[in-house]
């Protein structure tokens, strides 16, 4: 079910912070890995592209977090353009759905640590 390398690393590392499934919608390209506690539920998108990740994937991403019945959305990929970043800053304080940006280097540097 997990795909690739950069997959694999993201479930180790979502482990660490509540229950870990991955979706198997047929439709989608982007199969979302859903993590999860007692709280609060994330969807977690892992785009493993050499190009940035810009505005239109926030704004998608963002569509369908009602779908996902899901608090908010992990973004992870290589790299981010500025625009992007302002867009999910801009998501968060006006329509209280918090998108969070990780480069795979920082999700690398965190299975790194022991902690």
């Amino acid at each position: 079910m997990i795909a690739g390398k950069m997959e694999t690393k993201v479930w180790v590392f979502l482990h660490r912070y509540g229950k870990v499934d991955q979706l198997c919608d047929e439709i989608d390209v982007i199969k979302p890995f859903i993590v999860s506690d007692e709280t609060q539920k994330y969807a977690v998108f892992i785009f493993d592209w050499k190009k940035r990740v810009g505005t239109n994937t926030i704004i998608k991403t963002e569509e369908r977090l009602g779908d996902l019945h899901c608090d908010g959305a992990i973004i992870i990929a290589n790299r981010f353009s500025s625009t992007a970043s302002d867009m999910a800053e801009h998501i968060y304080k006006h329509c209280n759905c918090k998108i969070i940006l990780f480069k795979q280097k920082e999700i690398d540097q965190m299975l790194a640590c022991n902690w």
